[in-house]
């Protein structure tokens, strides 16, 4: 192969790999955004369920008052007995006491229920605690992997515009302009020729372009329908590619 394609070949391999990390490195704030979602989540849950036994106890609050009134009104009312002076008013006294007493009853019934409930909220609020703490941890501990990998990647990406730029030195320029105007717009500069064909669009080329492209300079020959600049393959390729059919 001419050492002309060589290089684009390399150049291309290099660029692709570099186009990678670059999508790799601008993902690093979406996927820490992604990180935080997660542990917002679990914040929100453990606000809930705090939200929940507060409202849980102010209800508890305003029973054990409505349990107050209830018994200071039942008192009043015996306080008063002394002063009934008749049947009714006796009856219509002691029919007051009584639903007070059970509204109380009913009252704390609701507050045994409570109870029981208030363990249950203590308990969920417990477990969401603990998500929390795991899903912080577990965020800490990706986001030291994912600066890691991103370090990495810098790294990489460095030492592959380095050789990048060492290839390009080495490459006819007008070539090179070629190239990448064409790697710009599909992702790929060069197309292999398979038979009478551009290997990356699959249209047949003329049979007079090709005898140009064998006779001409590597790299001067673009494919007339997706403009990627054509060449030939290895011998040994093609030969493996007959034995193998």
């Amino acid at each position: 192969m001419h050492s002309t394609i060589e290089l684009l070949l390399q150049v291309q391999t290099l660029e692709q790999r570099l186009k990678e990390l670059d999508g790799e490195i601008t993902a690093l704030p979406r996927r820490i955004a992604a990180l935080e979602s997660r542990l917002a989540t679990h914040q929100q849950a453990l606000e809930r369920s705090r939200a929940a036994f507060v409202s849980h106890q102010a209800e508890r609050k305003q029973i054990d008052r409505q349990i107050e009134t209830l018994r200071a009104r039942i008192e009043k009312s015996r306080s008063h007995s002394s002063e009934v002076k008749t049947n009714q008013e006796f009856k219509a006294l002691k029919d007051e006491i009584a639903f007070a007493e059970g509204e109380i009853s009913k009252q704390e019934e609701r507050l045994l229920q409570m109870m029981t409930e208030g363990e249950a909220l203590e308990a969920t609020i417990a477990e969401a605690e603990a998500a929390l703490a795991n899903a912080r941890k577990d965020l800490d501990s990706e986001r030291k992997q994912l600066e890691s990998q991103v370090e990495g990647w810098k790294q990489e990406k460095h030492r592959l515009l380095e050789q990048r730029k060492d290839l390009r030195q080495q490459i006819d320029e007008m070539i090179l302009r070629r190239f990448d105007r064409v790697f710009r717009l599909r992702g790929q500069g060069l197309a292999v020729i398979e038979g009478d064909v551009c290997g990356s669009c699959r249209v047949r080329l003329r049979p007079q372009y090709l005898q140009d492209i064998s006779n001409g300079q590597a790299g001067s020959f673009i494919c007339e329908s997706c403009s990627r600049i054509l060449y030939f393959p290895e011998p040994d390729a093609v030969a493996a590619d007959s034995s193998g059919k």
